[in-house]
């Protein structure tokens, strides 16, 4: 619901959240969202990216 209120913004283009690396299941969940994994990151944590089709 949330991604999809985000969506509805009308400069919202892409979705960028961090998770621990460490977190399997996090990494899992956003995987099945269409968040893409490039290897970037926020400090510590890893950052994933949605692009946001308008």
């Amino acid at each position: 619901m949330v991604i999809s209120k985000i969506a509805e913004l009308p400069d919202a283009q892409i979705i960028i959240v961090g998770y621990n690396p460490e977190n399997k299941e996090a990494h899992h969940l956003y995987a099945s969202l269409g968040f893409v994994d490039h290897g970037d990151r926020f400090g510590r944590e890893m950052a994933v990216i949605k692009y946001l089709n308008k």
